[in-house]
């Protein structure tokens, strides 16, 4: 009688079958200890510390809002970590809007590091629980368009962060990755093998176009500057839309970014809100272009790549710019000033009324 051999294909199923199996356990053990600690994306409250709204950004609890409460959202750049806590930019702007209506109050979504990614999901959380009347992003398109580019972004001085990213396709976003406060991988394994095999802002850095390599030598008769800051050969800098000519990832990120800001107009006027850009000029100056080297490589920067980036970040929707005042103490004064200038801007406009009292009846 012949012996009998065993079926291979049996042997493989059987052996994959079993590593299944002990790959199953080695996930419930992890999850039973809870080890390794899950990978957050994106954050709140940064390291200021200071006092904290109802859904965790830094800014003085609101109380529950009155039917006739005129209600500013203020998102972007309204942190100020160094803001005392009696003097936070939530506060500023709301004493400086009551001189003009005295149901203001006012409600801050924003951390440092923050660009319209962030901004955005902020905004979907908080029309889940209350209303608002305008929303207000104060933008730094320079830090912006890098910022909503990549996976991770740099808060201080300590490693760059994770955060829920979107991507720009067919005209519009898409994403986001995961929420604030989401773990990044559903898996305990996946999170132990992570530092291992995976580099997430390297694998989405790859999808991203192509990054202007810069050239070898100096371009001639232009004013050099060197070294700047990190980042030119990744245009992950806020040098990034002054570059010329304009690189394929910056175009990328600025309509990605144009995207955001769009969405976040929609979604404010889904919930009966207007929406404004507030603008500040940036605190590079150049006249003219210049040639900036990084890493060996020599890239030209101009003001007029900078100045028509925000134009195109900003197109078809309502804006405010306000100059810097350099007669301010220190920067904490200076934004706290833009705060107060920004309330006699929006009073000017007849922007403190609320926008339902002032809809055409049909």
């Amino acid at each position: 009688m012949a012996e009998r051999r065993p079926n291979p294909v049996m042997r493989i199923a059987f052996l994959l079958a079993m590593g299944a199996l002990s790959l199953s356990a080695v996930e419930m053990a992890m999850r039973y200890r809870n080890w390794p600690p899950a990978v957050i994306s994106g954050w709140r409250v940064s390291e200021v510390g200071g006092p904290v709204n109802q859904l965790g950004w830094r800014g003085h609890p609101w109380q529950p809002h009155r039917p006739g409460d005129f209600i500013v959202v203020l998102t972007g750049r309204a942190e100020c970590a160094a803001c005392p806590p009696d003097e936070t930019l939530d506060l500023v702007l709301e004493r400086a809007l009551r001189q003009y209506n005295p149901d203001a109050r006012v409600v801050t979504l924003s951390s440092r590091g923050y660009s319209q990614d962030q901004e955005l999901l902020a905004l979907h959380e908080y029309f889940a629980h209350d209303r608002a009347d305008l929303v207000v992003t104060w933008a730094s398109i320079a830090d912006d368009v890098p910022g909503n580019m990549f996976r991770t972004v740099q808060t201080g001085s300590g490693e760059p962060r994770l955060k829920p990213t979107f991507a720009f396709q067919n005209d519009d976003i898409r994403g986001p990755t995961e929420g604030i406060g989401q773990p990044v991988y559903r898996l305990k394994l996946t999170t132990w093998l992570r530092p291992l095999f995976i580099d997430l802002d390297r694998n989405w850095s790859r999808t991203l176009p192509a990054a202007e390599p810069g050239s070898a030598a100096a371009p001639p008769g232009i004013e050099t500057r060197e070294p700047v800051d990190g980042g030119l050969r990744e245009q992950r800098t806020p040098w990034a839309i002054w570059l010329t000519p304009r690189p394929a990832r910056v175009k990328y990120g600025i309509d990605l970014t144009h995207a955001l800001l769009l969405h976040m107009r929609e979604l404010a006027i889904l919930h009966g809100a207007r929406f404004m850009v507030l603008l500040t000029p940036p605190d590079t100056h150049a006249q003219g272009p210049v040639a900036l080297k990084h890493g060996g490589r020599w890239f030209v920067a101009d003001p007029a790549m900078r100045d028509a980036a925000v134009v195109e970040v900003t197109d078809g929707l309502d804006t405010i710019t306000l100059p810097r005042d350099d007669s301010q103490p220190n920067a904490v004064a200076g934004e706290q000033n833009i705060m107060a200038r920004l309330a006699g801007v929006l009073s000017q406009h007849n922007l403190l009324v609320s926008a339902a009292l002032t809809r055409p009846r049909h």
